[in-house]
């Protein structure tokens, strides 16, 4: 049986419309023990620090390395500044959840924003993983396999999206091609970056508004 939940289907249609998963190469591996290392390190409010900066591809193979067996979801955020087509990520915070959430920070919430503003070029990679429990129903399979595993991102998570990337001085930035929040997704071996934000919320606000007076909604 194939899923009727509106969330799910405009989560599929949203992760059908965004571009194709990072490609790894062999170089982006050398940096991986590195990048664990302070992933590990980056679970205070202060996180951890990259010695020298580690480039955005390579920081997130290792995000995807630490994640890839782990039976919890977990959040990895990397504070950087744009350098050409790639970020230079200098420090990393690192927050474990529960098998199937994993909630976000104040301290994380406001790093996001404070590093985001001070400068054009600066530059945020929001990481998170979705592991698999072995308890999803069989339509999941057949669904995953038709996407070839390709991850799907949550309503939840494109809520972040809509409050980091499309506000007044993100989209200022993305129109002047300077530093955003990027936001990437690990799931099944891959990483794919979600841009889009979920539609369902201003349909249904918009539904609301077009109620009748004296009508009932």
């Amino acid at each position: 049986m194939m899923p009727n939940d509106p969330k799910l289907v405009e989560a599929i249609i949203l992760a059908c419309l965004e571009r194709n998963p990072v490609n790894f190469r062999a170089e982006h591996e050398g940096d991986v023990p590195r990048v664990r290392a302070a992933i590990k390190r980056g679970v205070t409010e202060k996180g951890a620090e990259f010695r020298p900066a580690v480039n955005r591809n390579p920081f997130l193979c290792g995000c995807l390395d630490f994640t890839e067996s782990l039976p919890e979801e977990h959040l990895i955020v990397g504070y950087g500044y744009r350098y050409g087509r790639t970020t230079e990520v200098e420090r990393v915070h690192h927050v474990a959840g529960e098998e199937r959430r994993v909630s976000v920070p104040d301290y994380m919430r406001n790093g996001i924003r404070r590093h985001h503003f001070h400068r054009s070029d600066a530059e945020v990679i929001v990481f998170h993983n979705h592991p698999r429990t072995g308890t999803e129903p069989e339509w999941f399979y057949t669904l995953k396999s038709l996407l070839q595993d390709l991850p799907i991102a949550s309503n939840d998570d494109r809520q972040q999206v809509q409050i980091h990337a499309l506000n007044p001085v993100a989209l200022f930035r993305q129109f002047f091609g300077q530093g955003q929040v990027l936001f990437y997704l690990g799931e099944s071996g891959f990483v794919k970056e979600f841009r889009l934000p979920s539609l369902l919320p201003f349909l249904e606000q918009l539904n609301r508004l077009n109620v009748k007076p004296g009508a009932r909604p």
